[in-house]
């Protein structure tokens, strides 16, 4: 069999993918903090884009189990892509993923987008409140 060649990697290539990686860790979803809050009895998280998330405990199957006395110990992974508890380790993404279904994921950016300001936004509700606005619904027959 043939051996194949493989080029060292360069300065720049390198610096290239440090820059990807550093621009891809800023736009994931990791969590920022953890806590477990005794008097709800549930795990509050807050992401790195500013959303926060707080769960009942017994929702999460992996601290189903575990006393509320030893929950005070909950903690993030170093890079913030796990939730731990001595031995108890879950993903930030698949607890994330598996509370939301697709339509609330549609909603949320349904509503972002709606939020969005710009002047090709202003412009055009503009021109359609000059034409009447919004067309009414039908009534069902």
């Amino acid at each position: 069999m043939g051996s194949v060649k493989i080029s060292p990697t360069t300065e720049d290539e390198l610096g290239d993918a440090i820059a990807a990686g550093r621009r891809r860790r800023a736009m994931e979803r990791r969590a920022a903090s953890v806590r477990y809050d005794a008097s709800r009895d549930a795990i509050e998280i807050e992401l790195t884009d500013g959303a926060a998330v707080r769960l009942p405990r017994g929702m999460v199957e992996e601290f189903r189990d575990v006393p509320p006395a030893d929950m005070a110990a909950v903690r993030i992974s170093p890079a913030g892509y796990g939730i731990r508890l001595d031995r108890h380790d879950i993903s930030v993404h698949g607890l994330i993923g598996s509370l939301a279904t697709a339509g609330d994921m549609a909603a949320s950016l349904g509503k972002l987008g709606g939020a969005a300001r710009s002047d090709a936004k202003r412009i055009s509700a503009r021109a359609n409140g000059a034409k009447g606005g919004r067309p009414r619904k039908g009534r069902a027959a």
